[in-house]
């Protein structure tokens, strides 16, 4: 397999993490797309790689959302101690299967959400109304699995919940999702490393690009106003819903390929 030129792989990595910064969801969701259409590599290695690039960017990513203040640690923790255990189980069983029937009504579960954020995004003078913590925890495992079975780090279905079923203000709630991507990619990309799915040659160049872009976006997201924050969220979860929904039935042979990223 022919090695991709470093200022290629720094390219896609500034791209994937500014839009994660910027969103709130660690860029992976950008990057495996990425990574089968113009680098060659199967949907297991995009996975893999997905999972460690967004470690880099989340943890640059998630410095602004602190400095400003814009983090919960206590509700961070509960979500941490579930997805342990999730992103666990979600790598054990994208080994199994493609789970194209999962990956498809996964779609439609963000289109729905993201239509709902574009017809009333919410009203930042709402309080907030954090679920008790064994919901907190179960949803933490829910966004662990997801991570683990698709290879993003978790910030699509997070960061919707967090703002429509616990009120939490968009941005705060982008910052919990950086910090959770953290320990959950680490993990991920381990387990899919253990399996041989993990290529490091083109690391090097997405974690520059994805440190770099990172930053960006995550600095560029504390200069918009949350109701069009929501918005331009909204419209990221309908790219996502609309590949994951239209890609799923060629899932099955990209995931049961070998190889990596070359």
């Amino acid at each position: 397999m022919m090695r991709h030129p470093l200022p290629l792989t720094i390219a896609f990595g500034a791209l994937a993490g500014a839009l994660g910064g910027l969103m709130g969801v660690g860029g992976g969701i950008v990057l495996v797309p990425l990574l089968i259409q113009f680098l060659g590599a199967t949907q297991h290695a995009a996975q893999a790689a997905s999972l460690a690039f967004v470690v880099a960017t989340a943890l640059v990513a998630a410095v602004p959302y602190l400095a400003s203040e814009h983090l919960d640690l206590p509700l961070a923790a509960l979500l941490a101690i579930g997805a342990v255990p999730g992103v666990l189980a979600g790598v054990r069983l994208a080994k199994r299967t493609p789970g194209p029937r999962l990956r498809r009504a996964f779609g439609v579960v963000m289109f729905a959400t993201a239509i709902r954020l574009l017809a009333a995004p919410p009203e930042p003078t709402v309080a907030a109304a954090i679920w008790a913590w064994p919901w907190n925890v179960l949803l933490g495992c829910g966004v662990g699995f997801l991570a683990g079975l698709l290879g993003v780090g978790g910030g699509v279905m997070l960061v919707p919940v967090l703002v429509l079923g616990e009120r939490v203000p968009q941005h705060t709630a982008q910052g919990i999702s950086l910090l959770l991507v953290a320990p959950v990619g680490l993990i991920g990309a381990l387990s899919y490393a253990r399996h041989g799915h993990l290529a490091t040659r083109s690391l090097p160049g997405l974690l520059i690009g994805g440190a770099l872009g990172g930053a960006v976006g995550a600095l560029g997201a504390h200069r918009i106003e949350a109701p069009l924050l929501s918005r331009l969220f909204a419209i990221l979860l309908i790219f996502i819903s609309a590949q994951m929904i239209l890609r799923a039935p060629n899932a099955r042979a990209a995931t049961n390929s070998s190889g990596g990223v070359p």
